[in-house]
């Protein structure tokens, strides 16, 4: 089968969240970061990661795992200057104008797929986290460093 990522771009609907343009269109939202982590060797917990910046100034983070209630997952309040640095990555290696990176397949150990949203506009890019290819390693460790809460691995069975 190609690849088409579509797994991946489906992640947030499989685990009941709301759509990326609704959570980007609610009141008093400015802009939402999600990033989506699909873990092709099952071992580990999909994960959808939404930070949401609010007009008020308010930054929050909600993460949600494949096979964990929502309402159980809380809201961790961020600062707004880890936002601001990941933001002026994203910024450097022109985030808005990339497009996914090349050659990506199934065959990834995991793939992220990193999208932003400030009202109906709306960009992604899918990343292989464990590949290190420019500028996407550069996104990649922007994610690590910034804003690891996102990409925190949760494996699928706890150990006895």
């Amino acid at each position: 089968m190609p690849f088409d990522g579509s797994d991946v771009y489906q992640l947030a609907s499989r685990l009941g969240l709301p759509s990326l343009e609704q959570a980007a269109r609610a009141a008093g939202v400015m802009s939402v970061l999600e990033i989506s982590a699909y873990h092709v060797e099952r071992r580990l917990r999909h994960s959808v990661a939404r930070v949401i910046e609010y007009q008020l100034g308010e930054i929050d983070l909600h993460v949600a795992y494949e096979g964990v209630r929502l309402e159980t997952m809380p809201r961790i309040t961020l600062e707004a200057s880890r936002i601001e640095k990941l933001n002026a990555v994203l910024l450097t290696v022109k985030f808005q104008s990339l497009s996914h990176q090349p050659s990506l397949s199934y065959d990834e150990r995991s793939l992220w797929l990193i999208q932003q949203a400030a009202g109906a506009h709306i960009h992604g890019v899918m990343v292989a986290p464990d590949r290190p290819v420019l500028p996407y390693a550069t996104i990649v460790n922007a994610i690590d460093g910034y804003l690891p809460e996102a990409i925190r691995e949760v494996p699928l069975r706890s150990p006895r």
